[in-house]
């Protein structure tokens, strides 16, 4: 996250609900209610994605906030099949995991509705994750940083100031950056972390080109309603 603010533990009660690092399956439905997990997660890469970290804030802290934290593996992931990789659309993908998770002050759900609002340009979103918090470094956050950005309406986001068709950014995208007077951006390491406008999930971290470029912003995944009925489907087939 570029020039974003350090979310404290004490705060961790207001925003579980809303944090998350992957969009992920519930692994065991305890009712007959779909919904999307949402957590501070951390998903390990090595060489694929094994293991998510839940009630997580630091990374490092593992003694410190083992009261927190929640371990599982993941059992199977899931692209979505219209995924494209040169143009990056329906950038989604779920994962089941090996047990259920627990719900606690720290880990929560979110429901899943019909359909999701496209968010207007202008509209103020936030956005979260352990990626890189400026363009040159050379690591990671290992605390979960969070930030606002706006919308950009598509047509002038695939005009040529902008990313000029390469990649064309389409009805299942969202663009969203800075304002101009404040670099807000989601940043590499990011991927996959929630863009939420009025506390709903809209989207997920997809691409973008630098961190905090004004004429680059930040591109995201749109759950529209294809996609949310995909995510619903395919967690039914794999219940």
């Amino acid at each position: 996250i570029s020039l974003s603010i350090n979310i404290h533990v004490s705060t961790y009660v207001l925003i579980t609900h809303i944090i998350l690092s992957h969009l992920q399956t519930n692994p065991q439905r305890g009712s007959e209610t779909d919904h999307i997990k949402f957590n501070h997660a951390v998903l390990l890469f090595s060489p694929r994605i094994q293991t998510v970290l839940l009630g997580v804030h630091s990374i490092k802290e593992k003694k410190n906030e083992q009261q927190y934290r929640q371990v599982r593996k993941v059992k199977r992931s899931v692209p979505h099949p219209c995924y494209d990789s040169k143009e990056k659309n329906n950038d989604l993908m779920l994962l089941k995991l090996d047990k259920a998770v627990k719900q606690t002050k720290w880990v929560k759900t979110l429901k899943l509705n019909k359909a999701v609002k496209e968010p207007a340009a202008g509209s103020v979103c936030k956005v979260a994750g352990w990626g890189k918090t400026k363009n040159d470094a050379t690591t990671m956050s290992d605390v979960l940083m969070s930030t606002n950005v706006t919308v950009i309406d598509r047509m002038k986001c695939n005009s040529k100031d902008y990313y000029n068709l390469a990649p064309y950014i389409t009805k299942n995208m969202i663009c969203a950056g800075w304002n101009g007077k404040i670099k807000a951006d989601t940043c590499q390491g990011d991927s996959g972390g929630p863009i939420l406008c009025n506390e709903d999930l809209v989207g997920v971290t997809s691409f973008g080109h630098g961190c905090g470029i004004q004429n680059k912003p930040g591109v995201y995944a749109f759950l529209t309603e294809d996609n949310l009925n995909w995510v619903k489907k395919t967690m039914k087939t794999n219940e």
